[in-house]
């Protein structure tokens, strides 16, 4: 019995000790020495080191006391990884559009599309808090022009070629013969103040700033060109109302991702003046949303009789009424990965002023001392999609119905800030501008790059080539004019940029513009190559040099308010320009 008890002690012994060896995850050996820990982007650890043979001992080592009883303990847990940050949604570059809304806000500038979208504007929605905070922003371009051609009788101490600026080209912004291949200039300095719920915002900005001129234009200095507050109240969960108010601008029918487009005239129109505008967004569901907007826009004066007009000051003419603009428009936005915005629009240009009814001599086609009342009615419908890995797409159509347009202000329509120029460009000045127009366009944008890496997020941090072609093209329906009655007017164009390197991209572009079809002869063809220079791929500069050559047709000729003709039209033009945002 004795020695019986002896062997079941001794087997427990033995039990035990293997247990805890089990338990521990070690065999006989002693413990190894530290081992430096893997460094952090490795997946797999590296394998333990080869255990040490066990060091000779003069007396042996006594048996571990015995535990108590209990189970197997698991393996410890491997050690957890720091949390991923949320990554920006895919195709997103820094500063890039987010949401979706109806138009253009009045945050976005009024700076000229940049080639292949080298560079984005400024005033970023940013995180809003509770907290007043001051945030200064701007955007600034500007461009040395001139025009190269030669003297037909040059003298011995003259050069056969001449340099001139700025050149004499059919290219204005945003109108009917415009194409911006050749970059503009554009200063705006913008001042924010508020928080989440009420901002102030006031605008300072030039197309000409006045030490690079050689003339002051007065009209090109718009000083506080918008001064505005905009309240945003969530009213629940669901419904957000946003209600601007002040004096600003809004533009429906863009077919840029941040402006009016590579043409640079929104194609449904643009009020402008001092008003109100109420945007609600209502949410569906978590992918779709209900806008609603609707706005008053005014001047706060007329011209005060006396008061001009000269041959740059085209704006200002007494005869001129005051003119406001009512507009509604509706629609519905899908978010997501692609998201998309279906807008109706309604806009109503109109006056109804009886003061300073003086006739103008310049205009034997309309006697302003018998004033009519003007009205421009316009009705429109857009379809955008928001910039992703498969571009940025818009199209817009228009039909305005006008009743002496040439006494209207207030409202931009296809590039024409008043209703004279919109007289002189599309409706014919025989008709007071009276007549129907139909206006539609559209433009595409696309990242190969982004295409490619989907849907794996491509930020532009890398080689890119974006690829764009554009279309406009406009019908006068209708006209008192019979030289503008049932003209056809387009212009299309197409442009690569290739960024090879994160400081320089290749950029080439070509556009036909046809200004009527009722004489082809001033069509013309016009090519634009560009090097565009900067300092990483997604910084906020840019200095470009350019090189635009026009082929004229016989019949060609500048637009309205330069009325150049065929012969006094330059073909050529060099161009260096520079721009930053912030």
């Amino acid at each position: 019995m004795r020695r019986l008890s002896e062997l079941v002690a001794l087997a427990w012994a033995l039990g035990t000790i293997v247990t805890t060896r089990a338990a521990l995850g070690q065999e006989a050996p002693p413990e190894p020495p530290p081992v430096a820990p893997p460094k952090e982007p490795d997946a797999i650890s590296a394998p333990p080191p080869s255990p040490k043979a066990p060091e000779k001992k003069d007396a042996p080592v006594a048996p571990p006391k015995a535990p108590a009883a209990k189970t197997a303990s698991p393996p410890p847990p491997a050690a957890k990884k720091p949390p991923v940050p949320a990554l920006p949604p895919k195709g997103y570059i820094p500063g890039s559009r987010r949401s979706v809304g109806l138009g253009l806000s009045p945050f976005a500038p009024s700076g000229p599309t940049l080639p292949g979208g080298a560079t984005i504007p400024f005033s970023v929605p940013a995180e809003e808090s509770s907290e007043f905070t001051f945030k200064f922003s701007g955007f600034m371009s500007a461009a040395l022009r001139l025009s190269v051609d030669e003297r037909e009788r040059a003298t011995p101490r003259q050069f056969e070629t001449t340099l001139l600026a700025p050149p004499q080209t059919p290219d204005l912004y945003g109108a009917v013969r415009g194409t911006n291949a050749p970059l503009g200039s554009w200063v705006e300095l913008r001042f924010d103040y508020g928080n989440a719920n009420v901002k102030a915002v006031v605008k300072l900005s030039t197309w000409k700033p006045s030490a690079g001129e050689t003339w002051r234009e007065t009209t090109s200095q718009n000083f506080l060109n918008e001064a505005f507050l905009l309240f945003t109240a969530p009213v629940t969960a669901d419904l957000t109302l946003n209600w601007t108010v002040g004096v600003f601008r809004n533009a429906y029918g863009s077919l840029g991702q941040y402006g009016a487009g590579q043409y640079n005239a929104a194609i449904v129109g643009s009020p402008f003046g001092v008003g109100e505008t109420l945007s609600a967004k209502y949410k569906l569901s978590s992918s779709l949303s209900l806008f609603a907007e609707h706005g008053v826009m005014g001047r706060f004066s007329k011209v005060p009789l006396g008061g001009g007009p000269n041959v740059y000051d085209h704006d200002a003419n007494p005869s001129r009424p005051s003119a406001f603009v009512h507009h509604a428009h509706v629609g519905l936005g899908i978010e997501g990965d692609v998201p998309f915005v279906f807008g109706l629009h309604y806009l109503s240009n109109f006056a109804q002023d009886e003061r300073d009814q003086i006739d103008d001599p310049k205009t034997p086609f309309l006697d302003e001392g018998l004033r009519p009342d003007p009205q421009m009615t316009v009705l429109g419908a857009d379809v955008r999609m928001i910039n992703n890995h498969l571009g940025n797409f818009a199209i817009a159509a228009s039909y305005a119905d006008a009743t002496y347009a040439h006494l209207l202000t207030g409202m931009n329509y296809y590039g024409a800030d008043t209703g004279e120029l919109l007289t002189k460009r599309l409706l014919g000045q025989a008709g007071g501008g009276t007549g129907k127009l139909l206006i539609a366009g559209f433009e595409y944008n696309f990242s190969w790059s982004k295409f490619l890496w989907h849907p794996t997020a491509f930020w532009g941090e890398g080689p890119d080539l974006i690829t764009s072609v554009f279309a406009n093209v406009g019908t006068v329906l209708e006209s008192r004019d019979p030289s503008f009655d049932g003209r056809t007017l387009y212009k299309l164009g197409a442009e690569a940029t290739y960024r090879f390197f994160s400081w320089l991209a290749l950029s080439g572009r070509y556009d036909y513009v046809s200004p009527n079809s009722k004489d082809r002869e001033e069509s013309f063809h016009v090519i634009s190559p560009k090097l565009v220079f900067r300092s990483n791929w997604n910084s906020h500069e840019h200095v470009t040099l350019s090189y635009t050559r026009w082929f004229y047709g016989a019949h060609s000729r500048g637009e309205a308010p330069n009325d150049y003709t065929r012969e006094e039209l330059d073909n050529q033009m060099l161009a260096l320009t520079f721009g930053m945002w912030w």
